[in-house]
């Protein structure tokens, strides 16, 4: 039983969300936010197909320091983020429902929400790491919010600025950067430096919410 409480956790986020959401949006925007919260399975999918892949018919074992920052970066950093940028950025940043730079951060979250649904029930069947299955659950709706926030922050601020493509780029990097790290953490069950990774992004996230929100668009356009 404690093992199924983690996978409520992103959908549980998306409620949440969704409830706050639904006193300042019109329906039609409501729809849209919603929708990027199944977007995110979509997301999931190439990582999952890919660790499949790799773990059947490569690298069965996850012991060796290439092997983890394979995994960690390649893997789920790069693949998971860069799927979750694409919807992103492709998807929703164009429609003109999204107005201000802190929308961007809303539907990122949302879509790494989704992301981290479909892939916490992946490892719950297929997780054989590592044998802390339990903080893994928990670490990945968790890890998946906070590069949610980063990624959308860096994008939703391109959206309205001249050099936008920069601002979505370094938003990418950084997301992989820190997906990456939090997995390279994982997989090494090194938890003392998740846990003060986690509280250092978590700082890092809160202040870039706050300024996305107090962000005028006018003064960056």
């Amino acid at each position: 039983m404690a093992y199924l409480i983690p996978l409520f956790i992103a959908p549980a986020i998306f409620v949440l969300l969704l409830l706050i959401a639904q006193a300042g949006m019109e329906r039609k925007n409501l729809a849209l936010f919603a929708s990027s919260y199944l977007f995110g399975f979509v997301a999931a999918l190439p990582m999952i197909i890919a660790i499949y892949l790799v773990n059947t018919y490569w690298l069965v074992h996850v012991e060796s320091l290439r092997r983890i920052l394979f995994y960690g970066f390649i893997l789920i950093g790069f693949l998971s983020e860069l799927t979750k940028f694409l919807i992103l950025r492709y998807k929703y940043m164009p429609n003109d429902h999204l107005t201000k730079p802190f929308d961007g951060v809303l539907f990122s979250v949302m879509v790494s929400m989704g992301f981290a649904t479909l892939a916490n029930i992946y490892f719950y069947f297929q997780w054989d790491y590592t044998d802390n299955l339990l903080t893994v659950l928990y670490a990945v709706p968790f890890a998946n919010l906070l590069t949610g926030v980063i990624l959308g922050f860096f994008v939703g601020m391109g959206k309205f600025r001249s050099g936008g493509s920069f601002d979505s780029l370094t938003g990418l990097l950084a997301a992989i950067f820190f997906n990456g790290f939090f997995s390279f953490c994982l997989f090494s069950q090194d938890y003392l430096l998740l846990a003060m990774v986690a509280a250092g992004t978590l700082i890092i996230c809160i202040m870039l919410s706050v300024r996305s929100i107090n962000t005028d668009v006018k003064s960056i356009m």
